[in-house]
């Protein structure tokens, strides 16, 4: 296996690649939206598929919410390990901004930085930075 690349399904998509981008970084690539594509007729103004490529190990993919009901954010969780405390801060900081602060950034037991956010999509992140 090479990475797990996290694909988040919600009904907002165009708004949630834009916000995650605004945090995150990096480029949005392979944004494909439902118009003029056979099969999608009834799904106008739907994104199929959007790619954002953090780095070379990071990337999210994310889609609008078709047929299947999803109930958005509840069922992954997000964790993201970082390189420094300024990027924990900067990234908690955006997150919680429209977010609910789960655990709130702290000294963890194990000797790490830690913290828990629900994004305003309702997407779960655990984000922890080792000393």
């Amino acid at each position: 296996m090479k990475k797990l690349i996290p694909y988040l399904t919600t009904d907002h998509c165009k708004e949630a690649v834009d916000y995650y981008h605004a945090i995150f970084g990096g480029e949005i690539k392979n944004f494909q939206m439902s118009d003029g594509i056979p099969g999608f007729e009834q799904y106008p103004n739907k994104v199929l598929h959007a790619e954002i490529v953090i780095n070379e190990n990071l990337a999210l993919y994310l889609n609008d919410i078709f047929q299947t009901p999803v109930t958005e954010g509840n069922s992954v969780m997000l964790g993201l390990e970082f390189d420094s405390e300024e990027e924990i801060t900067n990234i908690y900081t955006a997150l919680a901004e429209e977010g609910t602060i789960e655990m709130e950034l702290q000294e963890a037991f194990w000797g790490a930085v830690h913290a828990k956010v629900i994004d305003k999509f309702g997407f779960s992140w655990e984000l922890n930075w080792e000393k």
